[in-house]
């Protein structure tokens, strides 16, 4: 902080002005002007500039959440990177930590990697990410517009599986561990896994509910402004008729009415992510909602570990045609639902808003989870929590070593990540550059 120039509190030196002391023939010396000049106007003017300094002083340094010069901030590096790599990354010492989806955590965990020192509820701003949506299931405006009924047995099958889910955690972990690994032991640099094992770990870190709040994300909200835009509220974004239909169905206070039209609803997901396992469960458990609801999704080829090609039928009868189509990155699934080579997607919530926010013409139906996100660092680090991690990072970017933290481009784990690190004043930047990325 730049000190105040000379004469930031001026006084004047002219002798004999009305309202002055002259103290000509007094004890005090007729060099000294200040004296000769100080009355009891200026002597408060004085009192006030000296205090204004200190006041500056101390907003400038002591004052909470007051963002020093970008120069002056601890800094991370980012990397993106793959969700599959990251364990590899981290035990290879290319990165520090990172902050992705399970079951890589779960994996890197049991593998001796790394270690889980935060899921989405211990990340700052307090309170931000406990109750939010993780995943969303996301259908395409026009699809739900004529086929209305049909959309409504998703969004409900959606909420039965999340209910057979907390009523069978047992059943969805083996069904999840086989969907998204096989029947072989996983290999790690740590040595083999179990798939049930990570599974029954990685459960333990997902909350699966219809009714999680969709997240404000400040990623959305930058991008948003950049272009021009400040209207942003992801309740707008939801279409809650659907589930509200749905969760007829499923109360039997209403009945499925189907037409003798036959559509095709091509649906994207990340079969690399046990967030999803809702999805996994409805279609490898269809008998169970068949003989429960009268409705069900059932793959036409049972035996299949992770099926495609299925059928949602009412009573027995075909109501739809749905194909299961694998994708890797949220963003690229909301742009092919945008494109229409998609109808809808079990899909991150960041993501989808990202893209319905730029004009995607789909809505929101329901959430699928909560957490099922961490953030890891190697075994050997001291940090146990945020907190830990906060300050490892400040001493590290002090000493010239910025931490390097991966996470996936345009997530929600990459909106968690920023927003952490812009709470705690924490600059983030690309690695392998000096650009900064901006958070609001």
């Amino acid at each position: 902080m730049p000190r105040p120039a000379e004469g930031y509190c001026p006084y004047h030196q002219q002798e004999g002005r009305p309202g002055s002391i002259n103290t000509r023939g007094s004890n005090t010396s007729d060099s000294d002007p200040f004296m000769q000049q100080l009355t009891p106007a200026r002597g408060i003017m004085i009192a006030g500039c000296i205090l204004l300094f200190f006041i500056i002083l101390l907003f400038y340094y002591a004052a909470p959440g007051i963002v020093p010069p970008a120069s002056d901030r601890p800094a991370v590096h980012l990397v993106y990177a793959s969700a599959g790599t990251m364990t590899q990354l981290l035990n290879t010492g290319q990165i520090d930590a990172f902050l992705v989806w399970e079951p890589v955590v779960s994996t890197t965990e049991l593998a001796g990697i790394g270690k889980m020192i935060a899921h989405p509820g211990d990340l700052p701003p307090p309170g931000k990410w406990t109750d939010a949506a993780s995943c969303v299931l996301v259908l395409r405006k026009d699809v739900t517009y004529q086929y209305p009924e049909q959309s409504a047995l998703l969004s409900a099958l959606t909420t039965a599986a999340i209910t057979r889910i907390r009523e069978d955690p047992g059943s969805a972990e083996e069904i999840t561990a086989d969907w998204v690994f096989g029947k072989s032991p996983i290999l790690t640099p740590g040595g083999s896994l179990s798939p049930s094992d990570v599974e029954h770990l990685s459960f333990r870190n997902m909350v699966f509910t219809a009714d999680a709040r969709s997240p404000q994300s400040g990623t959305v909200k930058n991008t948003l402004s950049e272009l021009g835009t400040t209207s942003y509220n992801p309740m707008d974004m939801m279409d809650p008729a659907i589930a509200t239909r749905g969760r007829q169905f499923l109360n039997g206070t209403a009945v499925p009415r189907t037409s003798g039209d036959l559509p095709t609803f091509n649906i994207g997901y990340l079969p690399s992510s046990d967030n999803f396992a809702p999805l996994y469960v409805m279609v490898r458990d269809s008998a169970y909602f068949c003989s429960r609801y009268g409705f069900c999704l059932v793959p036409d080829d049972p035996s299949s570990s992770r099926p495609v090609a299925c059928t949602l039928t009412v009573k027995g009868t075909p109501a739809a045609r749905v194909n299961l189509i694998p994708g890797q990155s949220g963003g690229g699934i909301m742009t092919t639902i945008g494109q229409k080579a998609l109808d809808g997607a079990y899909v991150g919530s960041i993501p989808a808003e990202m893209q319905i926010a730029l004009g995607n013409p789909s809505s929101i139906i329901q959430s699928i989870n909560t957490g099922g996100s961490g953030l890891v660092v190697g075994t050997k680090n001291p940090c146990r929590d945020w907190t830990g991690f906060a300050r490892w990072v400040k001493d590290r970017s002090a000493a010239g070593r910025p931490v390097v933290v991966a996470t996936i481009q345009s997530s929600i784990q990459e909106d968690m990540l920023r927003e952490a690190l812009s709470y705690e004043n924490i600059s983030v930047k690309y690695y392998g550059t000096d650009f900064k990325a901006g958070y609001p």
